[in-house]
């Protein structure tokens, strides 16, 4: 579940980290995480986020505790992967067109903004990875991450 899944309904209908767009956001996560938690507990989620903290709505840090606390809720454990890669990369993926049709951001500017005022964090998680991804390809990351996941399971 792509974390855009959930916050384009809110970026759709009011102004990207005004009131309202935090109240739609909740909203929204509320209903797909009721619809989860109707779904067999064995059966793997898996989001794509930012976890970070830093900036001023702390709705990252929220967001985090809303996921902690749904897998608490279905009894499962939570796995973090956190991908990483280097400052020059990271500047050139974030221009893919493919982001931009997924509404997300590709400005370099405000990406080296965020990464400057931003930390990464997992805090809470049942296991945790970091893999820098710099020279890997997306199914050559997917199998790392599937090999860490089959080791502690």
């Amino acid at each position: 579940m792509d974390n855009h899944t959930i916050l384009n309904v809110g970026s759709a209908l009011a102004e990207s980290g005004t009131l309202e767009y935090y109240e739609l956001v909740r909203s929204v996560r509320s209903v797909a995480f009721a619809a989860i938690m109707k779904l067999p507990s064995a059966l793997p989620i898996i989001f794509t986020n930012v976890v970070a903290r830093g900036g001023t709505s702390g709705f990252l840090e929220e967001n985090w505790q809303a996921i902690i606390d749904l897998a608490k809720a279905r009894g499962c454990p939570l796995l973090s992967v956190t991908l990483t890669c280097s400052p020059a990369e990271n500047a050139h993926r974030i221009l893919s067109e493919e982001r931009g049709t997924l509404g997300k951001i590709q400005k370099p500017k405000l990406l080296d903004a965020l990464v400057a005022e931003r930390v990464l964090f997992n805090d809470g998680a049942t296991y945790q990875i970091t893999i820098d991804n710099t020279h890997l390809s997306p199914p050559e990351t997917a199998r790392r991450i599937r090999h860490w996941i089959n080791s502690v399971k």
